[in-house]
């Protein structure tokens, strides 16, 4: 009887010590790279602060002709964007990446305004001056940015919408394609953006040498964060989309594997497709390494378009 017993607490102890050490496991790999101040998040948020202090164009940017304006999630957060009217019935809804800002999209947002179209830079939920506790790799991300085309639609209902993406803010753009979005959406723009939030942060976690915690990561945000990570795919809702697409990526991407680029390519039908791989580029940088090919591109797509 007391054997019996003894093997029965030790089995609870086994147990117990085993749900610790998995909600452990998974709670830290959840702050590290999903949680607002994650601290994976947290260097990218860092060195994008650092180039700011040594190049402050893109905060002088947006304090010319902006201004700030704000819409209520379907969760009930505040999300922020930054508008500037400059009289068009064009309108670009520029999304910046993971760890990112609306400053991070300074660069593309002014390639917008030279072809003659108003601006809305969006802080993504969870980034900049938008709330949020999570980030969720881009499906809630989608979400908002319907919100946010709802949004415009109010203030100029004759828009003609161009969406842009950069990293995650680029497979947001794509899984917000597959939703059903008005008739203004024309086109779309996805630059380095990943393929599906498994096969990235699968991927992610095998580089920063965390292979075997992946599992208990996804169990873990599935249960307690009601984010099935598996089932968040860019490419499953490119498939339902009738809008032309343009891909960017750099050749030499280690960040998003450049992989990811053909299998976003490939779900959408050849002739709503454009794909541009700039050699010698890595992750975000397209534009920097060949500004001359990247023009030409993106200026290319839009003309087709008739924007």
């Amino acid at each position: 009887m007391r054997i019996a017993l003894f093997v029965c607490l030790a089995i609870l102890v086994l147990v117990l010590v085993g749900l610790a050490i998995y909600l452990s496991i998974g709670y830290y790999c959840y702050r590290k790279v999903l949680a607002r101040r994650g601290g994976f998040k947290r260097k990218i948020e860092i060195k994008n602060n650092l180039e700011l202090e040594i190049d402050d164009s893109p905060i002088k940017y947006f304090k010319e002709g902006f201004v700030k304006i704000s819409i209520v999630s379907n969760d009930d957060l505040s999300l922020k964007g930054f508008y500037k009217d400059n009289g068009k019935n064009k309108l670009a809804l520029l999304m910046h990446g993971y760890g990112g800002s609306h400053f991070e999209i300074s660069r593309y947002a002014q390639l917008f305004e030279a072809r003659g179209y108003d601006i809305l830079a969006i802080d993504s939920r969870a980034h900049g001056e938008s709330e949020g506790d999570f980030l969720t790799m881009g499906l809630y991300e989608s979400y908002d940015l319907k919100a946010w085309i709802e949004k415009m639609l109010q203030i100029r209902p004759e828009y003609k919408m161009v969406l842009f993406g950069i990293s995650m803010g680029a497979s947001s753009t794509c899984m917000a394609l597959g939703e059903k979005l008005p008739s203004s959406v024309v086109a779309a723009i996805s630059d380095c953006g990943f393929s599906s939030a498994d096969a990235q942060l699968s991927y992610l976690f095998k580089k920063m040498h965390f292979g075997s915690c992946y599992k208990i990561f996804c169990s873990f945000v599935k249960k307690n964060k009601n984010l099935d990570i598996k089932k968040i795919s860019a490419v499953d809702k490119l498939k339902k989309s009738q809008v032309p697409v343009l891909f960017f990526h750099g050749a030499c991407d280690d960040f998003v594997p450049t992989r990811m680029v053909h299998l976003l390519y490939d779900s959408v039908p050849e002739s709503r497709r454009q794909l541009c791989i700039i050699q010698g580029a890595g992750h975000t940088k397209s534009l920097a390494t060949d500004e001359k090919q990247y023009k030409k591109e993106f200026n290319k797509f839009l003309d087709k378009y008739l924007m």
